[in-house]
């Protein structure tokens, strides 16, 4: 037995385990991406490193054996710099986007490939789930809005991007046109209140998921019908009033109450309001200075001050957001704001630290290099743009969204959530534009595997796959070639993907710590075992 100290806690491990063994007796999480049970470790990523006090040295603890009288922190400000700096050196050579750029751009963070995917499946039904998810005013949004997700599509470096809005909108035309539309879960009465002001498409995004956590929402509006701009400013040609008020319904439908004539000023006291409420937002749209002269609610030219992350205003338990804290023409990020109001609230009345809508850790692919488009078109069909036809009025026909989400480049991480790359990029703080080495790596796509795909700019040389397929005995294992920084992973021989993973294709997407392997159909519907 072999006795160490491990964050100040005296512990005995049998001789020839590693430091990495020895943390887990006692429950302490080391970070790993080139360790996998059951194989040698190859201390390759450096992840691991800890540091030695006695030696004041930072070693593997995945490869370390514990020797007697050592003395470990697993977690210190140099361990914890030495394994930021391991994820910036990775993340420099890292070719690929962690959220496609069309969901980036999108104001509200929509998950759009997910949705292309389920409309290509004619999964109608979990594509408005998608949808709804983070945009209240789907059917709405894609009459209206401009469409800022198709200037991110990297389907414009080959022809045009992909009709992301004429998409969403069947899939929420769909929905409408159901006896019985989709309703979002809405938790048990909470017992807590939010009075919102404003029942334009702020507002009503912020009901309509405040009510989803549970709590009553209660909305007061100056005109004699919701809806806001959409209602009395947008022509009917554009916007039929019976597709906004349809979905107003939906969103009433979840038990937000709507009390209408009610002014700021006249009717309505914010401060009363804040006494019978336990959060209020504002939701007023363009706002007049006077209606907050006695109020302690701190305003600019622009109009109310707020933290752009957590849409607070200085007075605790008053949240806003769209036209209220500045003029925008854009409809989809009014309703953004509401979905992100609507999870400081939630935060707010539960008593927790109000932190807003979570930011994660989003690899960056940028703009496309000559030939790349080319590389990602391997899993996209190559026509152009599918025009309704009918007319764009009237929108796509089953068969014409089908046709038309075919066209996704499908540029989206296939492991956004189990990809540890990000996880510890997130965790750590990573900075992908910390080291820079000229021009990236170009972007390459193997697809040539019935259900897995490899994208090389995504493997950082962990070896893990190349002693699987190698223990399995595949005919032709993975194996590495060039050298330096241009080492890549490869089936040998030019031969394709499916003849290097005849056996062991599942192990190694499993044991894969990004998604250089991934399953083509996304993390969540690996099928291969039914295959």
């Amino acid at each position: 037995m072999i006795n160490l100290t491990l964050n100040n806690q005296q512990l005995s491990v049998t001789g020839g385990s590693t430091i990495l063994d020895a943390a887990k007796n006692l429950g302490i999480n080391i970070p790993t991406l080139c360790h996998f049970n059951g194989y040698k470790s190859n201390t390759s990523c450096m992840i691991c490193v800890v540091h030695e006090l006695k030696t004041d040295s930072l070693i593997p603890a995945c490869s370390m054996p514990v020797e007697e009288g050592m003395q470990i922190e697993t977690s210190n400000e140099r361990v914890w710099e030495a394994r930021k700096d391991t994820l910036d050196l990775l993340l420099s050579e890292h070719v690929g986007d962690c959220e496609a750029p069309c969901q980036r751009a999108c104001p509200a963070n929509m998950n759009i490939p997910l949705m292309i995917r389920q409309i290509q499946e004619k999964n109608f039904e979990e594509a408005i789930i998608t949808v709804k998810k983070d945009i209240a005013f789907p059917a709405v949004l894609g009459r209206i809005c401009p469409a800022p997700c198709e200037r991110g599509c990297h389907r414009k470096y080959y022809d045009n991007p992909v009709s992301i809005c004429y998409l969403k909108r069947f899939a929420a035309d769909v929905d409408l046109a159901k006896e019985s539309q989709y309703r979002p879960y809405v938790k048990p009465n909470s017992g807590k209140k939010v009075a919102i002001i404003g029942a334009g498409p702020t507002g009503l995004s912020a009901a309509y998921y405040i009510a989803q956590f549970g709590h009553y929402c209660c909305i007061f509006d100056r005109n004699s019908k919701p809806g806001g701009l959409l209602q009395y400013e947008v022509h009917d040609e554009k916007l039929p009033k019976s597709i906004l008020n349809a979905e107003i319904e939906q969103i009433l439908e979840l038990g937000v109450e709507l009390r209408l004539k009610q002014t700021l000023g006249k009717n309505l006291n914010i401060s009363e309001l804040k006494d019978d409420y336990n959060a209020v937002v504002l939701a007023l749209g363009k706002t007049d200075p006077n209606l907050f002269k006695n109020s302690e609610i701190e305003l600019s030219s622009r109009g109310i001050v707020v933290n752009r992350k957590t849409y607070e205003t200085n007075v605790p338990g008053i949240f806003t957001g769209g036209n209220a804290i500045s003029e925008g023409k854009m409809a989809i990020r009014s309703v953004a704001h509401g979905k992100y109001i609507a999870n400081s609230v939630n935060q707010f009345v539960n008593g927790r630290t109000i932190t807003g809508h979570p930011q994660r850790f989003n690899s960056v692919l940028g703009k496309l290099q000559d030939g790349e488009a080319e590389e990602f078109i391997k899993e996209a069909e190559v026509f152009n743009r599918v025009v309704p036809a009918e007319s764009f009025e009237i929108g796509y026909s089953v068969n014409e969204s089908v046709k038309e989400s075919k066209r996704c480049f499908h540029c989206d991480c296939r492991k956004p959530e189990s990809c540890k790359l990000r996880q510890y990029s997130d965790e750590y703080g990573a900075n992908q534009r910390q080291f820079k080495f000229g021009q990236r790596k170009r972007f390459q796509k193997n697809v040539k595997h019935d259900l897995i795909i490899l994208e090389p700019g995504k493997c950082i040389k962990c070896n893990l796959c190349i002693e699987i397929t190698k223990k399995a005995g595949e005919k032709l294992s993975f194996t590495f070639i060039n050298r330096g920084f241009d080492v890549q992973l490869t089936v040998p021989f030019n031969e394709s993907l499916n003849n290097g993973l005849q056996k062991v294709a599942k192990e190694c997407v499993e044991a894969c710590p990004t998604a250089a392997l991934a399953w083509r159909n996304g993390e969540e519907e690996s099928d291969i075992d039914k295959k």
